[in-house]
């Protein structure tokens, strides 16, 4: 016989999203387990980048003083480098915190389970989700396995914690997202010894030239650096061919970028990856919801992954931790704490959809860019921060006047612009409509968004299990 045992909620995934969710239903007295497949410390491709709106999740979940007693780099700065353009600002505080955090996730995400363990879950490594069980149309539970067998647990809640490839999507049959885009960049970072030592700026910097977005992070220790460049997605074999010479031909064509880094020792080795659609699934049903990368992921270039994660992780828990002992009550719980993620998440969703266009910085982006250079108060860094929406940060009269700059410029191409703006007002036009009119789970298409997207094929075996939710279109939400 299986052994079987009961617990109120069962999350899949132990990193960001899964402890982060675990924290405040074990605060509030449930009994919570949470299984990975990892042993930790274990890592995981990642930009690794908290801003301070992210920061302050760590410190709500009870993890960021041991973060900061591993002696990471405290980043209060924001600064962009694209040609003449040059922009530094200073990150908006949230909760008294005013820096950015950027730590390897081998040591981060031990920490998040040593955080949740200490709220009172339990948390199990090297275990492995296997089936999510049903019981009248509800998600009931997990069958699970482990180097000693399989068993049960039996729950209320089943949370799929476990990522872009999330067994739990699919087989709640949430795996293909309603929504998604292909993203034409590619990742590629390594880790070095700062060469500037104690006089490294305090500053996540950007690097733009020649179609390439370079992010040189401050790490963990001080004194060490990640630097990760966002290309076109066609580079990527080139440099999982030759990492060194592409390396230096990434180098020797910004001369900013080579001037800050070129000296580097201790380099670690490359790791690269082309596989970032970004997508919507959806992400709660009877019994079910999807937190992170397994409901909702966005281009890395906008640093905002981690910190969705954490976020949206924590309000899953505490929407969960008053409702769990009423299924209806739950249900609607979940749709509304999707509801809500989507509406926070969907200005950024299309920002990194249109970030992630290989190609280099046109006239026109470089003016509206410079519209932000010459004072340290937080403006584009808002981005990043989430203090406003992207919409409202890059705001029409600020484009009018990057459009009217660019116009003005000497020899400018006036030809090109405006064929730009032509391309690019469909895009401003349909984000927007989409976060103030669309609906919850809308389908209908923006112009952000790029065909050929691919989240590759569902992991485990096919399964008995019920249809998911259908999404929701402008008619049927305004019907309702």
């Amino acid at each position: 016989m299986t052994r079987v045992e009961h617990a109120d909620v069962v999350i899949v995934g132990a990193r960001c999203a899964g402890t982060a969710a675990a924290v405040p239903l074990a605060r509030a007295g449930h009994d919570v387990i949470v299984v990975d497949k990892a042993r930790f410390p274990a890592d995981t491709m990642s930009t690794h980048v908290l801003v301070p709106n992210g920061v302050q999740e760590l410190q709500l979940m009870g993890a960021l003083q041991k973060i900061l007693a591993l002696n990471p780099s405290r980043t209060r700065y924001l600064t962009l480098h694209d040609g003449d353009v040059q922009i530094c600002e200073r990150f908006r505080p949230f909760s008294g915190i005013d820096y950015g955090l950027c730590i390897p996730r081998d040591q981060q995400d031990v920490l998040l389970v040593e955080a949740a363990r200490d709220a009172g879950a339990d948390v199990r490594e090297r275990t492995a989700m296997q089936e999510v069980l049903w019981r009248d149309g509800r998600a009931a539970g997990v069958r699970c396995r482990t180097r000693e067998g399989e068993y049960e647990i039996h729950a209320k809640l089943v949370i799929g914690a476990d990522g872009r490839k999330s067994r739990v999507a699919a087989e709640v049959d949430a795996w293909t997202p309603y929504r998604a885009s292909r993203n034409g960049r590619g990742f590629a970072f390594r880790y070095l010894d700062d060469p500037l030592g104690d006089d490294a700026p305090s500053a996540f910097q950007i690097f733009r030239a020649h179609g390439n977005q370079v992010l040189v992070l401050p790490s963990c220790p001080a004194g060490r650096t990640l630097v990760a460049n966002m290309c076109d997605a066609a580079d990527i074999p080139r440099f999982r061919a030759d990492p060194e010479a592409s390396w230096a031909a990434l180098l020797n064509g910004d001369p900013a970028l080579k001037e800050r880094v070129g000296g580097a020792e201790n380099l670690s080795r490359m790791r690269t990856t082309d596989d970032l659609s970004s997508y919507y699934r959806v992400s709660s049903g009877p019994g079910w919801a999807l937190a992170g990368d397994a409901g909702h992921f966005k281009d890395p270039v906008t640093g905002n992954g981690m910190r969705d994660a954490l976020k949206h992780g924590r309000l899953l828990g505490e929407s969960a931790a008053t409702t769990l002992h009423d299924a209806a009550d739950l249900d609607v719980a979940l749709r509304d704490w999707e509801r809500h993620r989507d509406r926070d998440t969907i200005s950024t969703y299309h920002w990194g959809n249109r970030e992630s266009r290989p190609g280099p910085s046109s006239p026109l982006v470089r003016e509206v860019m410079r519209t932000f250079a010459g004072s340290e108060a937080p403006n584009l860094s808002d981005t990043f921060n989430r203090a406003r929406p992207i919409e409202a940060i890059i705001s029409p009269a600020r484009m009018l006047r990057g459009l009217v700059a660019a116009l003005r410029a000497p020899g400018a191409d006036r030809t090109a612009i405006l064929r730009e703006v032509w391309t690019e007002l469909p895009m401003e036009i349909s984000a927007r409509r989409h976060r103030l009119l669309d609906g919850f789970r809308s389908t209908r298409p923006t112009a952000t968004e790029r065909d050929g997207w691919d989240v590759g094929t569902p992991p485990g075996p096919p399964s008995r299990r019920p249809a998911a939710a259908s999404p929701e279109t402008p008619e049927t939400a305004l019907a309702r």
